[in-house]
């Protein structure tokens, strides 16, 4: 009885040790990102505190911006509607953009990523924000 008791406490220590904010480690080598320089289209642009609705639900919260070099899809995230993963899974879009948090994420790696060819992308936001 006592060895299961044990047991018990080790598992409850390791979903102890799951629990709470964790660091996410962007993916410095996104083979996805291709020779691009990213840039958001003039329609996927956003001004305020406001994010550009999805294009499905019209929600403004959690959205996300495909970066494929002519599209201007805008989507909600997969704690939404999945709207961007929806677009993700049917035109093999694989990089996108959180208004959210600024963040860049690869489908296809399924990783936050970053990278030199992001810069002029940070560079249009900061300059979008003053």
């Amino acid at each position: 009885m006592r060895e299961s008791n044990q047991a018990a406490s080790s598992e409850q220590i390791n979903d102890e040790n799951r629990r709470g904010p964790f660091a996410i480690v962007p993916k410095y080598d996104c083979p996805h990102l291709g020779d691009n320089a990213y840039l958001f289209l003039q329609s996927t642009q956003h001004t305020g505190d406001q994010q550009p609705p999805c294009v499905d639900c019209n929600k403004t919260e959690e959205n996300w911006a495909c970066l494929h070099e002519t599209c201007n899809y805008i989507g909600c995230s997969r704690y939404q509607q999945k709207h961007m993963l929806n677009h993700h899974q049917t035109t093999g879009h694989n990089i996108c953009f959180s208004f959210s948090d600024n963040s860049v994420f690869c489908y296809a790696c399924d990783s936050y990523v970053d990278s030199p060819q992001l810069h002029s992308l940070n560079r249009q936001l900061n300059r979008a924000s003053h």
